[in-house]
């Protein structure tokens, strides 16, 4: 059962947006954008101008083209396409936006200069990425349960995949490589909704480790969900949501609108 990820991220809109700041008129790229709630969330401040949704998932694009069309939102476009790779017409962009989803390019490098590419000099790359992993209780959380089972695995778990980006040098130094001005990581600490009761996230967390409790006994993964509900329970909020700890960074650049600009860095570019 895959969680709701927009109810799940929903407190990451606002910093997301006040760091994209659209201004009407704009042409703004989303870049992963599933089933569109940022794509939507930007598209009132950027009218007359446009939103672009790209993301390689045929099915989370054809749910955000129906929550577009319910919403009666006309500035919004999706396309299914790989942006590491795609070939936008240059400059196209303004902006280019990403909740948690340039984490997962096979060549970041490549990536980045794509995205790079597809902006107007003087153009802004906005996005959000997570810090390490164990700074995000909602990574660790189920693992810590079960290793209480299992045993601590031998070797702590690489940051890939969700957190290939979590260095905040080893990130800065992409961007500038890739030709980017201006860049910096602001650390925003908010809680990911985890469950919209202990119903739903145990259920969940359930789903995504069914591979580790198939090893298990029946009663020995009886008593890991206990143990799991317990700690799941004790992060409901007064509205009966589950809510765990989540820190992410909140990454700003620009497109240098001259060549010695991008040589320097940047004004301003943090060491």
């Amino acid at each position: 059962m895959p969680m709701d990820l927009d109810h799940e991220l929903l407190d990451y809109e606002d910093p997301l947006r006040t760091a994209a700041a659209p201004a009407p008129g704009e042409r703004i790229l989303d870049v992963g954008c599933g089933t569109g709630a940022t794509s939507r969330d930007l598209a009132p401040a950027a009218a007359p101008g446009r939103v672009l949704g790209v993301d390689i998932s045929a099915g989370s694009l054809s749910r955000a083209e129906q929550l577009t069309r319910d919403g009666g939102i006309e500035n919004v476009g999706y396309l299914c396409a790989d942006a590491q790779t795609y070939p936008w017409q240059k400059p196209a962009f303004d902006v280019v936006v990403s909740r948690f989803g340039v984490m997962f390019f096979d060549d970041p490098p490549a990536a980045f200069g794509n995205l790079r590419r597809a902006l107007r000099p003087g153009g802004r790359l906005v996005f959000l990425a997570w810090q390490g992993r164990l700074r995000n209780e909602w990574a660790v959380l189920a693992d810590r349960v079960f290793d209480g089972v299992f045993g601590p695995p031998d070797r702590p778990a690489p940051e890939i995949g969700p957190f290939s980006l979590a260095d905040e040098r080893a990130t800065r130094r992409l961007l500038r490589a890739g030709g980017f001005a201006r860049v910096r990581l602001h650390p925003v600490d908010k809680p990911v909704r985890y469950g919209k009761d202990l119903d739903e996230a145990v259920e969940f967390v359930s789903w995504f480790s069914s591979a580790r409790l198939a090893e298990l006994s029946s009663a020995r993964r009886e008593a890991a969900l206990a143990t799991l509900r317990t700690e799941l329970d004790d992060r409901r909020d007064p509205t009966g949501e589950i809510r765990l700890g989540a820190r992410a960074w909140l990454v700003t650049a620009e497109n240098p609108a001259s060549t010695r600009e991008s040589a320097v860095g940047g004004r301003g570019d943090e060491q």
